[in-house]
């Protein structure tokens, strides 16, 4: 059991911890989310019920309740399937439809569909923060006016986990460069861009953010508030004159803060959007 506003990060520890798919369970009464997670009987045992205890006890010390653990049986054969019938297809902005790769979805006259296979890396678009940036997106793409130069990468997608935002960017008409140090975010990205056929608009590569030169008129970046302010200099600096740049994956009590940070680089405020205590910055350079 842990906090809804953690489901995303306490599935990604599972689904690392466990090296399979895990199961998202709305619990009632006490807003709470059941995370569940498969392993066979020879991987797991004391060591590993302590390493999870050890979890529970640092998510414990943010205040964050509720939290539990509860290990159960269960048949491997069963767990194979079940895991994938708690994904299904989600509606996640008035116009993006996000579906498993094992569910048919048939959109309507104003929806775009994206194909994510909810694997290794962050983001299956349940998350607040990734709910916030696609809705962002969305909400600033009309006004950027992006360049249509051959060859030039419009967007940056930066930490792009499973690509979600990349391939939304996409979808949308951008070309869009896809950075993420984790070789399994990586693969990840790769294998949707496959799903989706957007191997044309989306290169997705291991390249660290101050490896990069160019500049590009939209920057998608999901990270944390200390990320975000390790790298706000090198984000600022990415992002061109009159271009936009959507940061996410901090609480609200935090935005003074990452206001000031990048500030300081010279883009200002644009827009806010808050949901479940998470909020996403829309920051223009002038």
């Amino acid at each position: 059991m842990a906090p809804a506003r953690m489901q995303e990060e306490a599935s990604l520890f599972l689904t690392e911890f466990s090296g399979r798919g895990v199961i998202i369970e709305e619990d009632s009464g006490d807003g709470g989310v059941v995370v569940r997670a498969f392993f066979r009987p020879e991987e797991f045992g004391p060591w590993q019920r302590e390493e999870l205890q050890r979890y529970l006890a640092r998510l414990g010390e943010y205040g964050l309740f509720p939290l539990g653990l509860e290990v159960r049986q269960a048949a491997e054969d069963d767990w194979a399937e079940a895991w994938k019938v708690h994904f299904k297809p989600v509606k996640v902005t008035p116009r993006l439809v996000i579906r498993p790769p094992w569910e048919d979805y048939h959109p309507g006259p104003e929806e775009t569909v994206i194909t994510i296979y909810p694997g290794m890396a962050f983001g299956t678009g349940r998350h607040p923060t990734t709910l916030l940036c696609l809705q962002a997106l969305e909400q600033v793409w009309d006004d950027l006016a992006l360049p249509r130069s051959p060859g030039d990468w419009q967007v940056l997608d930066v930490g792009t986990g499973t690509g979600i935002l990349a391939l939304a960017a996409a979808r949308l008409g951008a070309k869009v460069l896809a950075i993420d140090i984790d070789p399994e975010a990586v693969a990840a990205a790769l294998e949707n861009v496959r799903l989706n056929a957007l191997e044309e608009v989306i290169w997705v590569e291991a390249t660290p953010l101050p490896a990069l030169r160019q500049q590009f008129a939209l920057i998608l970046a999901n990270l944390t508030a200390v990320d975000l302010a390790h790298w706000a200099e090198a984000l600022a600096g990415r992002t061109l004159s009159g271009g936009a740049l959507i940061v996410s994956g901090f609480l609200t009590q935090d935005m003074p803060a990452v206001i000031s940070r990048f500030a300081q680089y010279g883009l200002t405020e644009a827009g806010c959007l808050s949901r479940e205590d998470w909020c996403v910055l829309i920051l223009r350079r002038l």
